[in-house]
Formats: structure tokens, sequence, C-alpha cells
């Protein structure tokens, strides 16, 4: 009889053990969906404008540099830019990342910047099964060439929407 009595516990023990099994995974799947509908994680970084060996006949400098790291970017005189970098994408399931550029005047260091206008997108990429993929963009027309004088910071902001992780 205790024999039998030990057996009926266990087999108690496994259908609860089973129960409570099946509600992590219920709890691990509605995590993992309310994860994902998190539309936007910006990633903002700032960096100091560095003249580029470049100068004009005025020595004044013709190109600026943004080293933000993972990111690189630059500005010309004449309203020309380029920017690039890669984003490693976490996750099966597919997301659009959007690399948005801004340029300002601050401190060095880039504390108490005044930014000469909101964050623009200037690249986009949507990445899949944990790829990396890169960002990059470019163009003639830089929306701030009329202040380059007074340029001294960038920031660089990435945003995710789908599956961001």
């Amino acid at each position: 009889m205790a024999t039998y009595q030990l057996t009926r516990g266990t087999r108690r023990n496994g259908r609860a053990g089973l129960a409570i099994f099946g509600l992590a995974v219920l709890t691990a799947v509605t995590t993992t969906a309310v994860a994902d509908d998190a539309s936007e994680a910006p990633l903002g970084r700032t960096a100091v404008a560095r003249p580029a060996a470049e100068w004009n006949k005025d020595g004044k400098p013709v190109k600026l540099e943004f080293d933000f790291g993972d990111f690189k970017a630059w500005a010309r005189r004449d309203g020309s830019w380029n920017a690039e970098g890669t984003v490693q994408h976490r996750g099966l399931q597919c997301g659009t990342y959007t690399l948005s550029l801004r340029v300002g005047r601050g401190n060095p260091g880039c504390t108490d910047v005044q930014w000469f206008g909101e964050p623009r997108a200037v690249a986009s990429v949507q990445l899949c099964n944990n790829a990396p993929g890169p960002l990059t963009g470019g163009n003639n027309e830089f929306r701030d060439a009329a202040r380059f004088d007074e340029i001294s910071c960038a920031e660089r902001v990435i945003r995710c929407t789908g599956n961001c992780k």
C-alpha cells in the first residue's frame, strides 16, 4: 500500500509539474508577444565635430567628421554628407532599423547642445534571423549647410520597429 500511495503521489506531482510547465510556457509566449509590440526603442549617441584635413582658401574646414563609435558620419561645406554603420538584429522575426541624424552647437564634449532641428531619418534596413546589416545614407542636400561654421556636435539615433530586442 505504501508503494501505491507513492506512485499515486508521483502522478499528482507529475500532473502538477506539467501544469506548472504549461503555465510557464504560456507566460513566456505572452511576455515575448508584449515585448514584440514595443514599436520603438531609440538608441541615441552624440559625437563632437572634428575638422577633416581639408581647408578652403580662407583657412576654414571644408569637411566635418563625426565618430559615434559604431557609426561614422561626415558633412561638407558644399552640402554633401554621408553616414554609415552596422546594426545587429536580435531574434528570428524581422525588425526595421532607421538611422536618424541631427547637428547642433554645444559646449566641448557636446554638453548643453542647441540642436538645429529634430533628428531626420537618413537610412533604413529590415533585418531578420539574428543578422547584422548596414545602415548607410548620404546625399548632396545637407539641410544645415548654411550653419556649417556653427556645427560642433551631432547626434545619431537608431529606432527599431517590429520585433526589436
